[in-house]
């Protein structure tokens, strides 16, 4: 009995190391994708505060998980007033494995 306890919370504890693992390369996607679809400068720097990731239901007939993305940008204008804008990116897993951004497709981009 202590053997299977062991293996159920082995396989538990490596499937959330995979999902953390997974949900950092869609970051680190959405970051690259949010500079060069915004036109950004190359230098520009996000917080993981700054980007928010959810899992998404896909309908039955549809197979796969898909990602919704909302990366916030805060800048100022001339004045030095501060503008907050909001851009949603939907990203398909298209991979297996999940870790590498090859894994994953964007599908659209607000």
């Amino acid at each position: 009995m202590k053997k299977l306890m062991f293996i159920l919370l082995t396989v538990l504890i490596a499937s959330c190391s995979t999902e953390n693992k997974q949900e950092e390369v869609i970051r680190e996607l959405a970051k690259k994708d949010a500079i060069e679809k915004l036109q950004l400068p190359e230098g520009t720097k996000f917080s993981d505060e700054n980007i928010d990731v959810t899992e998404t239901e896909t309908g039955e007939g549809s197979i796969g998980v898909t990602y919704l993305v909302k990366v916030t940008i805060k800048s100022q204008d001339r004045d030095g007033n501060e503008i907050v804008k909001t851009h949603t990116f939907n990203y398909k897993k298209v991979g297996e494995g999940g870790l590498a951004p090859q894994d994953y497709e964007l599908t659209s981009f607000e």
